[in-house]
């Protein structure tokens, strides 16, 4: 089916982006360092309440995945999460880069991942509509001119009669946006080698 094809096109394609971004990411992370020092009580406030933000983003996106988990291409899905948001998935996806990026005791740069990862997101979102309106075009029309693409619109809120949960599915969704709480230590890291090498930060951000 070639909007089967679109869609998991655009899946791989979204990847590629994604590392490409976090690539640059961790090269914004070496040329910086955070106003506020380690010790700072700023910099341990942005720390924790980016864990919870990653917290959030693993079970939001795990919540959503027994929404959507093998319907994207059977049926529209608009309850729940996708009553208030057309793309539930990706808010929670921004909420995790947002606290992971506050793991390096900068907001501002937790802001950047954040609006980054909104960005990327945004680019996969109006290729994976296009397919979407091509599959169910009656439907997705009335669909999104009721329901905002991102910020959501707690009024429409209606939740699902009955759910068919894949397990597997709902499973891998949560291993994988686990990688955003296991890429913490890895950040922490990079800051004491960057700081062992006593590389002089371009800018200092807030």
């Amino acid at each position: 089916m070639a909007i089967a094809f679109d869609l998991v096109g655009q899946q791989w394609q979204r990847k590629i982006i994604v590392v490409g971004a976090a690539a640059v990411g961790l090269g914004l992370l070496m040329a910086m360092q955070p106003v506020s020092p380690e010790s700072a009580p700023w910099h341990e406030i942005v720390e924790r309440s980016g864990i919870v933000f990653i917290l959030a983003g693993i079970l939001g996106r795990t919540w959503c995945s027994m929404y959507i988990g093998g319907s994207k291409l059977n049926r529209l899905v608009t309850e729940g999460p996708y009553s208030v948001t057309r793309n539930p998935l990706y808010i929670f996806s921004a909420m995790a880069a947002f606290g992971l990026g506050a793991q390096v005791g900068s907001a501002v740069f937790a802001l950047i991942c954040a609006a980054a990862t909104i960005a990327i997101f945004a680019v996969v979102v109006r290729h994976e509509e296009r397919a979407l309106a091509e599959r169910f075009p009656a439907e997705f029309a009335r669909y999104r001119d009721r329901v905002p693409r991102f910020l959501p619109d707690f009024r429409r809120w209606h939740e699902a009669d009955t759910l068919v949960v894949r397990p597997a599915l709902v499973r891998r969704t949560f291993f994988d946006a686990t990688l955003f709480l296991l890429a913490a230590p890895g950040l922490k890291a990079l800051e004491t080698l960057r700081d062992a090498a006593h590389i002089d930060p371009f800018f200092r951000l807030y």
